[in-house]
C-alpha cells in the first residue's frame, strides 16, 4: 500500500484490477459499483474467448470445436482440456490457486465433490468428507461464495463449477486420501441402494486390502456399462481380474468382457492378446466358449487376418450347443463380413441371411439390421440389384426406428448400413446414418468403429463433391489414428485423402497426393481382397491423372487383372472401365477404349439401376472420340452428365462436362461448349476444386481462340492427340517404322492412325499432309490448338 501512495504522489497512476464477479466479497463489490457509478472506474466486461481466439490460443486442431465448447471460452479450462503433461499440469495448478485459503472442512468437501465426480446432496458429501451435516452445510456456504461449487437444479444437489476443476483437485490427491474417500463413497452409496455402476466406480479405486467379495459388483457394472462407456467398463474389469483365480468361471467371463471392452475402445491388438490368453493351450484354460470365439473372429477380421478370423468363427459355430442363439447369429455375421472381404458372395449371403433370421427371432433390431446390410452388399455384388435394395430398405427401417441405446449394442450395424447405402449410391441416406454413427461412437467412446465410419463418410462426401467436408472428416480420422489397427481402413483413408487433395488441386497438394497414394499402395500390395484391389486401382488413377499416363495404365491393368477386369465384380467394373478408357484415350489405343466401353455397357445392362451408368457412358464417349465420331461422343457425354447430376456426383459431372468440351473443341465443334464450361466452373467452385476450375479456365481460353479465328483454328483441331502427334512426326520426314519405334507402337497402328488423319484433313498423301502442317505452323496456330492429353 505504501508503494501505491508514493507512486500516486509522483504522478498519474493507472491501476488495473482483474476479478471474477461471482467471487467478490460483498463489501468490495459495493465499493467497485459505487466507484464505477461515480465515473471513478472504467469497467471492462471481459467475456469468454471466441472460437477464433481459442484457435489462436491452442492452434488449429480437429477437436477444436469440442474443446471450445467444453472449456466455455475460459483460457485456463481450454489449456487444461487440450494440454498434456506439463501444459495440463500448469493449467491445473493455476486453477488450484483458488483453494489456497480454504479451511480444512471446506477443503474436505471440495475433495469429496471431486471424488464423487457429479452432483451430490449435502448428506452424501458429508459422508464422503467424513464431516457432520452442519459442518458440510457451512463449508458449502463458503465454497458457494467463492464460486467453487454451484447448486444443480432444484433437488438440493451441489457440484464443482466445472469438470476441469474437479480433475485438477482429483489428480493432486495423495493415494491414501483417494482410497479413503472412495471407500467412504462406496459405503455411502451402498446404504442408499445406488446403481451398481456408481458403486463399482468407487470399489475399483478404493485400495482396500480385501475386496474379492465385491468382484460380482464390478463385473455386473462392467457388463452394464459396456455399450455406453466401454472405457469405464475396462477400468472396472482391470480392477476385478487380479482378484480372481486363473481358470475359474468368473475369471474367464471377466477376461472375455475385458477383451470386448478393449476392442470397443479401439485397442484391438490389446484385445487380441487377452483373447489369446484364453485359448485351451494357455495355463489354467480348458476350452474357449463360443462368445470368445465370436470376439476373437471379429478382432482378427479387423486386423485383416481373414483366414484366421473365418477359422475361429467356424470353430465357434461348431462349439455352439444350440444354433438358434445370439452368439450363433454373431458368428454368422462375422462369417458373412469375412466372405464379403474375400469376394465369396454366395457364402456371405448364406451367413447374412442366417444371422438376420436368428436376430429377428430374438428381437435384436440392430443385429438384424447389421445382417441385412451385409445381405444387401452380397446381393449387389452378385448382380441382384432389386434384392440388394430391398434388404437395405428393411435395414433402414430398423435403424431409423431404433433408439440410440439399441444401436450402441451393435454400433457396427449403422456403419454397415451407411456403407451399403453408399454402395447403392443412396448418398443422402448414407450420410445421415454415418453421421449419426460417428456421433454415437464419439459420445460412448466406442472408438473401434469410428475410423471405418469416418472412412465411409469421407467417401460419401467425396462422391458428393464436398471436398472441404471430406478433408475435415479425414483430418478427424488422422487425429484418431491411434484407434485404428486395421490395414484396410488405414490404406483406404490414405487413398481417400490422396483423392481429395488431387481434386482440391492447391499448390503443394501434388507431392502429398503421390506420397499418400504410394503409402496406401504399399499397404495394399500384400493383399488380394476387394479393398486392396480398390486401393491399388486408385493409386493407378492418381498416376494417370497426374501426368504419368503410361505408368497409370499399366498399374491399373495390373490391379484389375487385365483389360477384361477379371478381378472385379459386375458392380465395380464400369468405374474402372472408364479409367482404362481414359488411359486408352490418352495413348490413342482405340482397341482398348472400345473393349472397356463394351464391358462397362454389358455390366450396366446386367445391373441397370446400380449407379454406374454414368461411367459406362463416359467410357463410350472416349471410344467414340478416338474413332472421330464426335457427335456420338457428345451424345454419350450429355447422357453421362445427366446420370452423374441425378445421383449427386458433382465431381464426376464436372469432369464429364470438361471432357465433352475438350472433345468438341479438339474437333472444331463449339456448340454447347460455353454452357458446359460455365456449368463446370460453377461446380468446381461449389466443390472447392482448384484443379477443375483451372481446367475450365484453360478450355474457356481455347474457346475464345476458336471464336476469334474460326477458319484457321479448326484445321488440325479435328485430330485426336495421338493423330496430331503422328501427323507432326510424319510431316517431319519420318517413316511409319520410325514413328512406331519412337512411340512404342506397331507399324500397323501408325498406318491406321495415318489413314484417319488423311480422311479427316482431306489430304491424299504424306506430301499434302506435310504442306498442311507447315501452313498451320506458319500461321502460328499449332501451339494454340494443340493440347496434349484429354480432359479427365
Amino acid at each position: 500500500m505504501l508503494w501505491f501512495i508514493r507512486a500516486a504522489n509522483t504522478g498519474p497512476l493507472l491501476l488495473l484490477v482483474a476479478y471474477r464477479p461471482r467471487q467478490l466479497p460483498p463489501a468490495l463489490a459495493t465499493m467497485l459499483h459505487h466507484s464505477a457509478a461515480a465515473s471513478q472506474l472504467e469497467v471492462w466486461q471481459i467475456g469468454p474467448l471466441s472460437l477464433g481466439e481459442t484457435r489462436q490460443l491452442l492452434g488449429d486442431r480437429p477437436d477444436l470445436d469440442h474443446i471450445h465448447q467444453e472449456g466455455l471460452g475460459n483460457p485456463q479450462y481450454l489449456k487444461a482440456i487440450a494440454g498434456q503433461g506439463e501444459a495440463r499440469a500448469d493449467a491445473g495448478a493455476a486453477i488450484l490457486y483458488e483453494l489456497a485459503d480454504l479451511d480444512l472442512s471446506a477443503l474436505s468437501v471440495v475433495r469429496a465433490a471431486a471424488v464423487l465426480d457429479g452432483p451430490a446432496p449435502p448428506d452424501l458429501l458429508a459422508a464422503v468428507a467424513s464431516l457432520d451435516t452442519v459442518e458440510t452445510l457451512a463449508a458449502l456456504d463458503v465454497l458457494s461464495d467463492l464460486d467453487l461449487v454451484r447448486p444443480i437444479g432444484c433437488a438440493g444437489q451441489w457440484a464443482l463449477r466445472h469438470r476441469v476443476l474437479a480433475e485438477a483437485i482429483y489428480e493432486r490427491l495423495a493415494p491414501s486420501y483417494l482410497s479413503a474417500f472412495h471407500a467412504r463413497a462406496e459405503a455411502a452409496l451402498a446404504e442408499r441402494s445406488a446403481p451398481v455402476i456408481q458403486r463399482a466406480y468407487h470399489i475399483a479405486r478404493a485400495l482396500e486390502p480385501e475386496k474379492s467379495h465385491k468382484v460380482p459388483t464390478l463385473i455386473d457394472a462392467a457388463r452394464e456399462s459396456l455399450p455406453t462407456a466401454p472405457a469405464v467398463a475396462a477400468d472396472l474389469l482391470q480392477a476385478a481380474v487380479p482378484l480372481l483365480q486363473t481358470g475359474e468361471a468368473q475369471w474367464h467371463e471377466a477376461q472375455v468382457l475385458l477383451a470386448h471392452a478393449s476392442l470397443l475402445t479401439g485397442r484391438v491388438r490389446e484385445s487380441r492378446t487377452l483373447l489369446h490368453s484364453l485359448r485351451p493351450d494357455s495355463p489354467g484354460v480348458r476350452e474357449l466358449d463360443p462368445a470368445a470365439f465370436a470376439e476373437a473372429a471379429r478382432v482378427e477380421r479387423l486386423l485383416s487376418q481373414y483366414n484366421e478370423a473365418a477359422a475361429l468363427a467356424r470353430a465357434g459355430l461348431t462349439a455352439v450347443p444350440e444354433h438358434d442363439t445370439v452368439v450363433a447369429a454373431s458368428l454368422h455375421t462375422e462369417l458373412a463380413d469375412i466372405a464379403l472381404d474375400q469376394q465369396h458372395y454366395k457364402v456371405a449371403l448364406e451367413h447374412a441371411e442366417a444371422a438376420a433370421s436368428i436376430k429377428r427371432r430374438h428381437q435384436d433390431t440392430a443385429g438384424e439390421a447389421h445382417a441385412l446390410a451385409l445381405s444387401s452388399l452380397a446381393h449387389l455384388f452378385s448382380s441382384q440389384q432389386a434384392l440388394a435394395e430391398t434388404a437395405a430398405a428393411r435395414a433402414t427401417e430398423l435403424i431409423d426406428s431404433a433408439t440410440d441405446a439399441a444401436i450402441l449394442d451393435n454400433l457396427q450395424s449403422i456403419y454397415q448400413l451407411g456403407f451399403a447405402e453408399a454402395t447403392l449410391v443412396q448418398l443422402m441416406d448414407a450420410q445421415r446414418h454415418l453421421t449419426r454413427g460417428a456421433a454415437l461412437s464419439r459420445r460412448s467412446g466406442q472408438y473401434y468403429v469410428l475410423p471405418a465410419i469416418l472412412k465411409a463418410l469421407a467417401e460419401v462426401q467425396l462422391r458428393s463433391g464436398d471436398l472441404g467436408a471430406a478433408l475435415a472428416t479425414l483430418n478427424e480420422a488422422a487425429h484418431d489414428a491411434k484407434h485404428n489397427d486395421s490395414p484396410a481402413t488405414t490404406a483406404i483413408l490414405m487413398q481417400a485423402r490422396a483423392r481429395a487433395l488431387l481434386w482440391q488441386g492447391r499448390p503443394g497438394d501434388v507431392e502429398d497426393v503421390h506420397a499418400l497414394s504410394q503409402r496406401a499402395w504399399d499397404i495394399a500390395s500384400g493383399h488380394s481382397t476387394a479393398w486392396a484391389i480398390t486401393v491399388r486401382s486408385y493409386h493407378a488413377e492418381a498416376a494417370l491423372l497426374s501426368g504419368d499416363p503410361i505408368r497409370g495404365k499399366w498399374l491399373l491393368l495390373d490391379a484389375v487383372g487385365g483389360a477384361a477386369l477379371p478381378r472385379l465384380t459386375t458392380w465395380r467394373k464400369p468405374r474402372w472401365c472408364d479409367a482404362l478408357a481414359l488411359a486408352a484415350q490418352i495413348s490413342g489405343d482405340e482397341r482398348l477404349a472400345e473393349q472397356t466401353a463394351a464391358i462397362a455397357e454389358q455390366c450396366v445392362e446386367e445391373l441397370p439401376t446400380h449407379g454406374r451408368r454414368g461411367f459406362a457412358l463416359r467410357a463410350r464417349m472416349r471410344a467414340h472420340a478416338l474413332r472421330g465420331d464426335i457427335e456420338q461422343a457428345v451424345l454419350s457425354a450429355q447422357l453421362a452428365i445427366e446420370d452423374f447430376s441425378l445421383r449427386g456426383k458433382r465431381i464426376e459431372a464436372c469432369r464429364t462436362m470438361l471432357a465433352a468440351a475438350k472433345v468438341s473443341l479438339d474437333a472444331g465443334r463449339t456448340r454447347d461448349v460455353h454452357t458446359w464450361l460455365s456449368q463446370a466452373a460453377y461446380l468446381a467452385s461449389e466443390c472447392g476444386s482448384a484443379r477443375l476450375a483451372d481446367e475450365a479456365a484453360r478450355e474457356r481460353s481455347r474457346l475464345a481462340t476458336y471464336a476469334a479465328e474460326p477458319n484457321t483454328a479448326n484445321r488440325l483441331a479435328v485430330l485426336s492427340a495421338r493423330e496430331r502427334e503422328i501427323a507432326e512426326l510424319v510431316s517431319s520426314g519420318m517413316t511409319s517404322q520410325e514413328v512406331a519405334d519412337k512411340l512404342h507402337l506397331s507399324v500397323r497402328t501408325v498406318d491406321s492412325h495415318l489413314s484417319r488423319v488423311y480422311r479427316k484433313l482431306g489430304v491424299p498423301n504424306r506430301a499434302a499432309l506435310t504442306r498442311t502442317v507447315a501452313d498451320v505452323a506458319r500461321q502460328t496456330l499449332w501451339q494454340s490448338s494443340f493440347v496434349a492429353g484429354p480432359v479427365v
